[in-house]
């Protein structure tokens, strides 16, 4: 489904990984507390200076992901 674009896969630390049937592109806040993952406004959002891609690639995404905790 990922590969078909139905679908986009959020990684989490590296073990857990979620699958969004949202594909545009948007922030995700992930609950440390309970250990789910739910969109997050991108309105407010603004990425506006990235690295360089080292050469011969290119960047095809960025991921954000919010790690929230209840204080």
């Amino acid at each position: 489904f990922c590969e078909a674009g139905l679908m986009r896969e959020i990684t989490v630390d590296g073990s857990k990984s979620y699958f969004d049937t949202r594909i545009d592109d948007h922030p995700h806040f992930y609950w440390e507390d309970g250990g789910h993952l739910t969109d997050a406004p991108g309105d407010r959002l603004k990425i506006v200076d990235l690295p360089d891609a080292p050469d011969g690639t290119e960047i095809s995404s960025v991921d954000v992901v919010i790690r929230l905790r209840r204080s």
